[in-house]
């Protein structure tokens, strides 16, 4: 590691502490997230670690300090692997608190066997424990990763989730193939005899960008994020289409508002929820005047010929997402209309 430029290293731990930063933010609110969160920081805090000990002149202590965090770390990533593989939400925290206390323990009696301690007791002389650490590490990751792929391969296959989940099990899946390559490179290395806790420069350097590349596949959800955020997103487009008759609708209809209090986590709910209240006001306003009805259905028939239909859409009993596909095209239609529209489905003698 010591090998490494300054000039790689820096820029790459600015890019990941960053993105790591965003994850924290912005992807926090399932076990999935927080336990990649986590695995990125403790891989982080390892190099920071490993510096800070040089630093300190404890250079002799720096790999340990990069292993006990690479562990933590490793903890985290095995905890995501058997979430995955078994789906239990209930048991992931107590699994996880586990994978912690034996890694802390493991990377503790490396520690205490290169100590002062440990060399007049000769422990250190008993087995090359920063060598069974790294081998040990090597072995979990590789388990990781087949049950990672495994399980992402089996959610992606028929994935009818958001678009937010597809990019976090395809991240996934893209980071088990790197690191299972990775992991056969560091088996080969410790096989052909080079101390995996001081690589050569080219494998130090390799170690870092496959941080970043780490770190960079694990924004791409963030990229989803950030566009609902904004509002730019597919279904944020939508809703600001729908917003101006939603507007009226609900203004004219106040009783079809749904609750205040359901939450609206993103905007394929927003999106939703402004379909069934503006499908509810439509259908209200139908049955209540004739006049409302007659310009609904002319205006259905000019703008949407081929969903031309006798009542509006009740979205709550469409079959499934083709039907509710259907349904929002139609709507979005009618929005575009809804300006030459308005005054007279919304009429102020209907009341």
């Amino acid at each position: 590691m010591t090998s490494t430029s300054t000039s790689i290293l820096v820029p790459i731990l600015v890019v990941t502490t960053a993105i790591i930063g965003a994850r924290w933010i912005l992807l926090r609110d399932n076990m999935i997230d927080r336990l990649l969160n986590r695995a990125l920081a403790w891989s982080v805090s390892g190099v920071f670690a490993y510096g800070g000990a040089v630093w300190l002149g404890f250079a002799e202590l720096a790999p340990l300090a990069f292993i006990t965090s690479g562990l933590l770390a490793m903890a985290n990533v095995y905890a995501l692997a058997r979430l995955l593989d078994s789906g239990d939400t209930e048991k992931a925290p107590r699994r996880l608190r586990t994978y912690h206390a034996v890694a802390v323990a493991a990377s503790g009696v490396a520690i205490v066997a290169e100590s002062p301690i440990g060399s007049a007791l000769s422990i250190d002389r008993i087995v090359d424990w920063s060598a069974v650490l790294w081998v040990g590490s090597d072995v979990m990751i590789a388990v990781s990763v087949v049950l990672i792929a495994r399980a992402c391969v089996r959610e992606l296959r028929g994935f009818v989730g958001t678009v937010r989940e597809r990019l976090t099990y395809t991240s996934l899946l893209l980071l088990a193939c790197t690191s299972g390559v990775l992991t056969v490179v560091a088996v080969v290395d410790i096989v052909a005899g080079r101390p995996p806790a001081e690589p050569r420069a080219a494998g130090g350097v390799a170690a870092f960008v496959s941080l970043l590349l780490y770190a960079v596949l694990l924004a791409v959800p963030l990229v989803n994020v950030v566009l609902e955020r904004l509002g730019l997103d597919r279904a944020g487009r939508d809703c600001r289409r729908l917003r101006p008759m939603w507007l009226d609708l609900t203004t004219a209809v106040p009783g079809v508002v749904l609750d205040q209090a359901l939450p609206q986590a993103d905007s394929l709910a927003r999106r939703y929820r402004m379909m069934v209240e503006i499908s509810d006001a439509l259908l209200h306003l139908r049955k209540l005047d004739t006049e409302s009805s007659r310009v609904l259905d002319g205006a259905l028939a000019r703008n949407t010929p081929a969903m031309a239909r006798t009542a509006l859409p009740d979205i709550g009993d469409g079959p499934g997402e083709g039907q509710r596909a259907v349904e929002l095209q139609m709507l979005l239609e009618l929005a575009r209309a809804w300006p030459a529209l308005r005054t007279d489905v919304v009429r102020p003698s209907a009341w």
